[in-house]
This record gives structure tokens, sequence and C-alpha cells, in this order.
């Protein structure tokens, strides 16, 4: 190859308006002249062009790239690059002993040239730019005539004429046509053309076992290749025609093939990567949705057993803290009131629904500790003295060593270990000051001395709301957090929570929410272990169908229908929405209780499902939590 100097001799002689991009470089790539057509090219000013690497103005030419120009050796090298726009450049570069010399030439792949040079350039590049489109009309395609579209975009794709696509079933290992185009009339090879949904042995199919030798894309050009294997069901839709082929693999698997065939020119190895790609890309889009629908399916199931857990945990708590009760009768209640109070408090405050759910979990177990106290100590008429006392403000140091073992989402054993300290450390058991204590804990204190001051005790009778107003504000800044004191009375005060009769202040039954799908046995086990009396039952946009009681549950699985399913199993498959109650009986927990007698007595219920503002489920309430709560009503507005 000649020297480039033999190539441009006189080079700064050359005409400056010469349509040719040069540019000459020292051993460091740094631009030492260039013509006016480069100059123009970059688009820079001179100052930012001469004595500058070229670097800076290709960003692709960076330093692993002129590592490898150096050590290649070679007095001529070609490459291209693309500029800030996008556009793309061929570099060639000429080796001198002074340095370098540089042309540049933009390469436009719409010339005409192009097409010339390659036959089938021009098809490459619109099939290039055009399988997106035909990946989302696939895409956007109803389920059913997914396999159609398919195939009228693969053949689109390559200009073929006709097309098909071969679904593989591994645990058969057979092949079913899912789709395929229309053929010519009279076209009737041995044993006829196969129509869709036809299946027959993967071994039966000579191109799906060329397919799968190697995993790679067939192609065939030479039609009297192809007539020697026609003479099975699926390699008959081949017709002795020139042919691509090509795996649709996912994960590493062929789940089938596409096949395209009969167009006039030579099908190449770009036809091949741009209809292997439409075709993997085309699977993945088949498979998305069926993954996001399972998804959401297994979303629902874990949702639901989330809230089955809550329930069950919330049912234990509160199993546990009437076992306290047990042992500390005069003290009955106290913890549950505790519980609402601190909830109310924290709802006021601003905490989240996840922190809130903590908060009243840890206020029903707060006192847990005192199980490790004797009942004779806690059941005194007297003053305690100092020794019994203190034997008493052991009770969070046992309380969180009660729990210490258990994993709770939320810091259950710091607000059982924390609720007597107080702001400038005078508390118990660590003397812990204000930023050392846990919020919920400062929560839980002050709802703890509110309701003692309000309840009976042994030795004394309440005390009234005007003293705990005295307590509480006294202390307001020194024992107890100022905000949380202000939020306490404004509830207490105003009867928030002492004299309320709407529904929402009661404490409802627990329900729990099913899926339309789930089935019978499942149901059954699920309520037993939570011991939930009435399940809901949602459709797939979680909307509010139906229930399944106890009562329909022993209706469908009792000893009387023994006998039909051992003989009819299909029984044991029944799913909720073939057995629930579709009728449902409910009520909103802005109403009172009055409400909900009325409603009970003109109806046949013995129950009613409560809704929030939401028009969502939260519980139920009956006869017996009527006559709760009114019981309590009547004895908070004694006490006030």
């Amino acid at each position: 190859m000649p020297k480039i100097h033999s190539l441009i001799v006189g080079i700064k002689d050359l005409p400056e308006n010469l349509a040719l991009s040069w540019a000459h470089l020292d051993e460091q790539f740094c631009v030492k002249q260039m013509s006016q057509a480069f100059y123009q090219r970059c688009q820079r000013s001179a100052a930012q062009i001469i004595n500058q690497p070229i670097g800076h103005i290709f960003t692709g030419f960076n330093e692993q790239l002129r590592e490898q120009i150096v050590c290649r050796q070679s007095p001529h090298i070609g490459f291209q690059l693309h500029d800030q726009e996008g556009n793309s450049i061929h570099f060639s570069l000429y080796r001198e002993c002074d340095g370098w010399y540089l042309l540049l030439s933009d390469i436009n792949f719409t010339d005409p040239q192009f097409n010339e040079l390659h036959p089938d350039y021009r098809r490459i590049i619109q099939a290039s730019d055009s399988w997106l489109q035909h990946i989302e009309d696939v895409i956007k395609s109803p389920q059913e005539d997914i396999f159609k579209v398919a195939v009228a975009k693969a053949m689109a794709l390559t200009g073929s004429r006709y097309g098909f696509i071969l679904l593989h079933h591994e645990k058969s290992d057979s092949l079913t046509l899912v789709a395929r185009s229309a053929y010519p009339n009279g076209i009737c090879a041995e044993g006829g053309l196969p129509e869709e949904n036809t299946k027959i042995a993967s071994s039966d199919c000579r191109l799906w076992l060329e397919c799968v030798k190697n995993y790679r894309p067939i192609i065939h050009n030479l039609s009297d290749n192809v007539g020697h294997i026609i003479n099975a069901t699926m390699d008959n839709l081949l017709l002795k025609e020139a042919y691509l082929a090509v795996p649709i693999l996912f994960r590493s698997r062929i789940m089938g093939l596409v096949c395209v065939l009969h167009r006039s020119e030579p099908y190449s190895h770009s036809d091949a990567r741009s209809l292997l790609t439409f075709a993997n890309i085309l699977w993945h889009s088949i498979e998305l949705p069926r993954s996001l629908r399972a998804v959401s399916r297994q979303s629902k199931i874990i949702k639901a057993q989330k809230e089955q857990l809550s329930q069950s945990l919330t049912q234990l708590i509160s199993a546990i803290s009437e076992a306290l009760e047990l042992k500390d009768a005069y003290t009955a209640g106290h913890q549950k009131s505790v519980a609402q109070l601190s909830y109310l408090i924290g709802e006021k405050l601003g905490l989240s629904p996840h922190r809130l759910e903590g908060l009243k979990i840890g206020a029903l177990v707060h006192d847990i500790g005192k199980l490790a106290i004797p009942s004779q100590i806690l059941t005194k008429p007297a003053k305690l003295s100092k020794e019994e006392f203190a034997l008493i403000q052991t009770h969070p140091q046992h309380g969180a060593e009660i729990v210490e073992d258990v994993e709770f989402p939320w810091p259950i054993r710091e607000m059982i270990l924390q609720h007597h300290e107080r702001l400038d450390g005078s508390g118990y058991p660590a003397g812990l000051t204000d930023n050392e204590i846990l919020y919920e804990a400062k929560i839980i204190a002050v709802a703890d001395v509110a309701d003692s001051i309000l309840s009976h005790r042994p030795y004394r009778p309440s005390l009234g709301l005007k003293k705990m107003t005295e307590v509480l504000r006294d202390g307001k800044g020194t024992l107890y957090d100022p905000e949380i004191v202000e939020t306490c009375l404004t509830i207490l005060v105003n009867q928030e929570i002492s004299i309320s009769d709407h529904i929402g202040s009661v404490v409802l039954e627990p329900i729990i929410e099913i899926s339309a799908e789930q089935g019978l046995l499942d149901i059954k086990a699920v309520m037993l272990k939570s011991n939930i009396k009435v399940a809901i039952v949602l459709d797939d946009s979680q909307k509010m169908i139906g229930l399944v009681s106890q009562a329909i549950l022993e209706h469908w699985i009792s000893p009387k229908m023994a006998d039909i399913i051992e003989y009819d199993g299909i029984l044991l498959h029944k799913k909720a929405h073939h057995i629930m109650q579709s009728n449902i009986a409910t009520i909103n927990e802005a109403a009172t209780l009055e409400d909900a007698r009325i409603q009970l007595n003109q109806s046949d219920n013995e129950f009613l499902i409560v809704l929030n503002k939401q028009q969502r489920p939260i519980g139920l309430i009956g006869w017996r939590a009527i006559a709760m709560a009114r019981s309590t009503i009547n004895e908070y507005a004694h006490l006030i």
C-alpha cells in the first residue's frame, strides 16, 4: 500500500474549499493541521481543535482505542465511530514518521450505493427498523389471535409469502401447530396440509429435530434440497420452498419455532438474526402477561395470609392480655383500655398504620411482666410496702424477658421495657431520659397513667378526670411528652373514647378476606386456625361479593355429606364463590349501636359486617358485642 504522502503530496497547498476532511495528528493524537472541511465537520472554533486531542472532539476515540491503534503497528487502520448527534463516521488513519494523517467520511446507510454493494442490504435495514413495530402489534393483539398476528408479522418482517409457528410441549414431547398463514389452493402434499391445533410427536417432525440439534436458525435457500423431508405432517408445510426457521428461546429452552418460506431472494444470516430477535421477544411478550397474572394472584394470597397472620397475632396477644387479667382481677380491662387510648393518641399524632398496629399490640401486653409478680401483691387491697413496690417495679424487665426471643415487626420489647421511663430520668427500670425513650413507649406511658387514675383500684375509687388532668399537666415536659399529654387530654376531655356509642369505637369481632377462587378445604383450615367466624369473599377487583360463615362450612363439610364426598370428590374442590352467601348485611362504622340493634331486630341476621369510610369491611358486630359495648359506655359515663 502506498504511503499517505504519496497520496496527499503538498497537502498544505490543496485548495481550502476542497471537500476532503483531513487532519494531521502528532504522536499523542493531537490535531496539528486540518482542512476546511474537517473544521466545518467538527463545528467548533479553531482554538478548540488545534493542539487538542482528537478524543476531545470525538468521544469515541478514547484511551482504550488509542492503545489498540498503537499496538497494532499497522500503516493503515480503519474503524467506525459515532459523533454526538449519532451520525456514523468512518475513520482512516495513516501512520507517518511525524504522527498520523486522519481522513473522515460520513456513512449514510440509506445511500443507494450500499444497495448495489449488498443486494439485500436495504431490506435488512428496513427489517431492523420495523421489527419493534411488529412486536408492538403482536403485544396489542387479542390473546386468542396473538400467534396468528405473530405469523403475519414474521412474514412481513422477512418479505415471505408463507409462515407458521410450532410450539413444543416438554412433558409430552409433542408439537402443536398454533398458527399458520393461508396456503395456495391446489397444494396437496402427501398426508395433506395440517390445520391449526394439529398435534404430533416431536420425533415425527424433521424440521424440529434439525432445529433442536444446535439451537440455531436453519436456512435452506435451494428448493431442491427440501423435498426429501416432506413426508411428515408438519414438514408438509414447507411446500418444497426455500425457508428460514428460527427457534423460540426462553431461559435457555426452546419453546417452539417460527418458520417463514417462499420469497424471491435468498434468506441471509441477517434475516435469521432479525427473525430470531423477533421470535425471542415475541415469547417474552407472551410470557409477561402470564407472569404478571401469576404475580397478582400470588400477591393476593400473600396479602390474605399476612392479614390472617396479623389477626392471629392480635388474637394471641389479646389472649395473653386476658390471661394476665385472670391473675389480676382488679386491673381487668386495663391493658385493652390503654391499647385503645394509645391507638387514638397515635392516630391523632399522625403515626403510620404500620406503627399504629405495633403500638396497639405493644400496649395490649405492656404489663405482661406482672405474670412474674405474686398475685397477693398485685391484688393487695392496701398500700404497698417499699419492698413490695420494688418488686412491682421489676415487671417491665420481666415482660421484656418473656418476649425476648419473639420476633415482631415492631419494637414490642422496647415498649414493654420502657413504658415506665420518664423524660427526666426518674423512671424505671433503666432511668432513661427523653431521646433515649421509644416514642411508642412515651405514648403508652401517658395512656397508662390516664387509665390508672380513671379506674377503680382495690385501695381507692376512681380519681376522675380532674385529677387525671392535674397529674398529666403537672408532669408535662418533665415526666411526659408535652404533645402526647395534650393529645390525650383532648381525646378524654372531649369524651372521644369514653362515652362514644358509634360502632367505630367498639371492639369488633375480626374477619378475614379470601379470594373467590379459594378452595373449600383451604377456607376451612384458615378459619379454624385463626378462630374466625366469617370470611369475606372478594373478586379480582377486590370488590366484596359474598361471605362464608362457619355455619356454611358445617353445611358443606358435615357427617351427612361424608358418604357423598366419599363417592363424589368434586365437593372437596368447591370454591368460595360456589358456597358463599351473596346477600351481605352491612352497616357503616359511623352508625350508632342503636342503629345496629334496630337493623338486627328487623332482619334474621345474627351479625352485621361493619364498613369503613372507604366501604371496606373492617369487622363484624353482633348482639354480644352490642351488649358489651353498652356496658362499657355506661361504666365510663359513670366515671366521668
